[in-house]
């Protein structure tokens, strides 16, 4: 073997180290602190991506672009957020668009990139230190909801004198519940049996445990979707396609109507469900006005709800960032040509979870089913963490679920 051989393996070696040790870190700290410092996942994830990226640059001299449906998709976003605004003659903020769509670019470009982040890395030893991060934060969420979040209170300085809702914990939980099914695919991909289904139910337990309806949903419902996910694979990724574009192009028309049809909702539904539908409502009317183009990122801060309307809502009294629902956010913001664009993306999606072995197909089924069960009704499509926690997901999936999986 010539010298110059000889150093391109050993730079190879290098810099397979370093995307090792970011990852290692980064799986091992992003459930627990995230818990703890809901924001900081997206801070985390931000960090990570960058750091994985440089290191491919370094090494490759290229970065990886998403396949051409993606870059489309994404094209049309970017000129809907310029477009929309501009054609309904509603407010363009280019100063909150531009950095949402910044990290949307980041995502895609990371998650696209999955192959070259994972060449020479060792990761049946990742998926022990992300089962070891899952089982560390659930410890650490059964002691926030518990006993009074005794370790927020000592990391913020802020002791006994505030006092720390249940509710500040939800994203971690989220976190927590979705990270799960990476983990368990790739301990089984690495011949563990018994791992996969104790860190399953770890999240299970800790979404049911806290304060988060939406993680405890898309838990139960991500169980559910598995066993069909297991014998008709082909069958669910396309079930989960349909059934989602179904709903994503029906959603504006279904909620414009839904508290004539459902009257008894305020008797029938806990408060905070009651009062989303009540902002879906009034969304959805709003969508209706400009069912094309849309009115622009953050069109429901600045949404005019006729004065009447807003008097017949007996919880939906005061702006919210967001409608809480990603398909209505999406119909507001972009318009038919957004929710195609998204559609695009989404199909892209179970695409790539197709070309994974079993179980990881399964698993990867199943976590977006619990991922888009908790888009449509908790966090809003722009929430640095949530984006945080959607790319942290789907970059675990494609290091650490592969063929060859169990290597070290």
């Amino acid at each position: 073997m010539n010298p110059d051989t000889i150093r391109s393996h050993a730079g190879d070696r290098r810099f397979a180290r370093v995307r090792f040790w970011v990852l290692a870190l980064s799986l091992l700290v992003f459930v627990p602190v995230g818990i703890l410092a809901k924001q900081a996942m997206a801070t985390l994830f931000i960090a990570v991506a960058i750091l994985l990226l440089g290191a491919v640059w370094l090494e490759r001299r290229r970065l990886p672009l998403p396949g051409r449906p993606v870059l489309v998709a994404f094209g049309v976003v970017l000129l809907l957020s310029l477009v929309g605004p501009l054609a309904g003659g509603f407010p363009l903020d280019l100063v909150r668009t531009m950095p949402k769509l910044g990290l949307l670019a980041l995502l895609l470009v990371t998650v696209s990139a999955a192959p070259e982040i994972a060449a020479g890395v060792a990761t049946r030893k990742l998926a022990y230190l992300l089962a070891l991060s899952l089982c560390l934060g659930a410890l650490i969420l059964a002691v926030e909801i518990h006993f009074d979040a005794p370790l927020y209170r000592f990391f913020s300085g802020k002791g006994d004198a505030v006092e720390v809702a249940p509710s500040r914990f939800n994203r971690g939980s989220t976190a927590l519940v979705l990270l799960t099914w990476p983990a368990a695919a790739a301990l089984w991909l690495g011949g563990r049996r018994i791992f996969p289904v104790v860190i399953l139910l770890i999240g299970l337990a800790a979404a049911l445990s806290g304060e988060s309806a939406s993680a405890a949903l898309a838990a139960i419902v991500a169980l559910l979707v598995l066993p069909l996910a297991l014998l008709l694979p082909r069958f669910a990724g396309a079930a989960i396609l349909a059934l989602s574009t179904l709903l994503m192009l029906a959603a504006p028309w279904i909620f414009a109507d839904i508290l004539t049809r459902v009257p008894d909702y305020l008797s029938l539904l806990p408060p905070s469900f009651a009062e989303r539908l009540e902002i879906w409502n009034a969304a959805s009317r709003a969508v209706l006005e400009q069912p094309l183009l849309g009115q622009g990122v953050g069109a429901m801060r600045v949404l005019e709800v006729p004065e009447a309307l807003r008097e017949s809502y007996a919880l939906f009294k005061t702006p919210t960032t967001h409608p809480h629902n990603a398909a209505v956010q999406i119909w507001l913001e972009f318009g038919l040509f957004g929710i195609v664009a998204a559609l695009a993306l989404l199909w892209r999606l179970v695409l790539a979870i197709g070309g994974k072995p079993q179980p990881a197909r399964a698993a990867g089924l199943s976590a977006l089913a619990g991922g888009l069960v908790i888009a449509s009704v908790s966090y809003g499509i722009w929430q640095e963490t949530w984006l945080g926690i959607i790319g942290f997901t789907i970059l675990c999936f494609g290091v650490l679920c592969r063929d060859d999986s169990a290597s070290d």
